[in-house]
């Protein structure tokens, strides 16, 4: 029987802006999939209502020919999900995928974000967990 086993490593740090802007803090998830590929990432909490400069790195350590990807959502101030998309794996074994950029904005406020992994593999189901959740230091739950 294989055990899921999750490895999360959350680190915030403060960061000075550009001039004009208050500090900003970097939040980082370092996740493992109970099957084993991996997925790390990062993002600066800007404000109550953004975060910007982020970045996902999923990595195939599982090298078992399933497709792989990330999903992110948001939890916004209104309580509405919203769905940043899907981000594929598309190297192959032992190799790695960085999406860059990531980042949104919600004029009623970002609570949180979500990330999500997920496998796929020809007439199965698809297999998700739920394995890193960040809320925003700015919100002010």
């Amino acid at each position: 029987m294989r055990r899921a086993g999750l490895v999360a490593v959350a680190t915030t740090a403060l960061t000075l802006g550009a001039p004009g802007q208050s500090w900003a803090t970097t939040s980082t998830g370092d996740v493992a999939a109970g099957w084993g590929d991996r997925a790390r990432l990062r993002v600066t909490w800007v404000d109550r209502t953004s975060f910007e400069g982020g970045s996902l790195a999923v990595t195939d350590r599982t090298c078992d020919g399933r497709s792989f990807h990330v999903t992110l959502t948001l939890r916004t101030g209104s309580g509405a999900v919203r769905s940043l998309g899907e981000r594929h794996h598309t190297g192959g074994c032992g190799t790695r995928t960085v999406h860059e950029d990531i980042g949104a904005t919600d004029a009623s406020g970002v609570r949180s974000i979500t990330m999500t992994l997920c496998r796929r593999a020809a007439g199965a189901p698809e297999q998700c967990e739920t394995r890193y959740f960040s809320t925003n230091p700015y919100y002010g739950f």
